[in-house]
């Protein structure tokens, strides 16, 4: 007979993904203030973690059945389109905010940006991400939603995606050194919050982590543009309005996050629940082994 199965504690899921990710991002942050590869390899920690996860708690009867339950065997294209769309739409809207209130202008130059460069990032960009999403929206979200709700698990998700990013903002000096740190760490927390809702839509209404990946690496490549397209016109106020953690951008984005938490019908459906575990078989005392 088949071993009979047990859900695996998703509390215990959550506490050990936070524990391991935020320790590993003070570890870089404090150990590579100055490297520029302290980015690279904070975006690979999410996977990391989650791999580790894998390896050491969850039984192996189970391993491939968490990580199909990430969202990467299904590739959601008719999500394709909002992914894009959006992030577009709410940081184009954060720069336009910017250019109406004078704090930047448009770069003079017609060819300051070439297209071809602009889709070379944006598919490099958002594979790079994955390493992110993998374990945000692929591994945390579920679990997150659970225990808290589709909704709130949605927002304390993007929560603590943007925390995560404060070592590198505080400690460190390669991330968000336009303005204040304080400002950046504010500014990113709110706008990876909002965000985070956008991506968790994504998820559940494609049932994919593809299209949410894309999404992340629509948004950092038009910031990216943007910081070619649009120059400042003052020393630190575009930073402060627009950008990853301006506040037209986390307002924009706290917007899109309330509109789609109160009318999409993603939420009403149930919530992923995590792999299940083999149990000891009947009448043994014996727990599966760990590893």
């Amino acid at each position: 007979m088949p071993p009979r199965t047990t859900p695996l504690d998703p509390r215990r899921e959550i506490a050990a993904y936070l524990l391991l990710a935020y320790g590993l991002a003070l570890a870089v942050a404090l150990a590579l203030p100055h490297a520029r590869i302290n980015l690279l390899l904070s975006v690979a920690i999410p996977t990391v973690v989650v791999a580790l996860l894998t390896v050491v708690t969850t039984p192996r009867g189970s391993r491939a059945a968490l990580w199909r339950g990430l969202g990467l065997g299904r590739v959601g294209l008719r999500s394709w389109p909002a992914a894009v769309l959006l992030p577009v739409a709410l940081c184009g809207a954060a720069y336009a905010v910017a250019v109406l209130a004078g704090v930047g202008r448009l770069a003079p130059a017609p060819g300051a940006v070439d297209p071809a460069d602009v889709a070379v990032s944006l598919v490099l960009g958002s594979l790079v991400v994955m390493g992110e999403e993998i374990g945000w929206r692929g591994y945390l979200l579920p679990r997150l939603q659970t225990v808290t709700g589709p909704r709130r698990g949605a927002v304390l998700t993007g929560a603590l995606h943007g925390g995560i990013h404060l070592p590198l903002i505080l400690l460190a000096t390669t991330y968000d050194t336009d303005g204040p740190r304080w400002s950046a760490a504010v500014g990113a927390v709110l706008t990876i919050t909002g965000a985070g809702v956008v991506y968790a839509w994504l998820r559940g209404r494609s049932g994919s982590l593809w299209p949410v990946a894309l999404a992340h690496g629509t948004a950092n490549t038009v910031f990216d543009v943007a910081a070619v397209a649009v120059v400042p016109t003052g020393a630190g106020g575009l930073a402060l309005v627009a950008g990853e953690t301006g506040v037209a951008t986390w307002l924009v984005c706290g917007l899109a996050a309330a509109v789609l938490l109160s009318r999409s019908p993603v939420w009403d459906r149930p919530a992923a629940r995590p792999s299940p575990a083999p149990a000891a078989a009947a009448g043994s005392d014996r727990a599966p082994a760990g590893v």
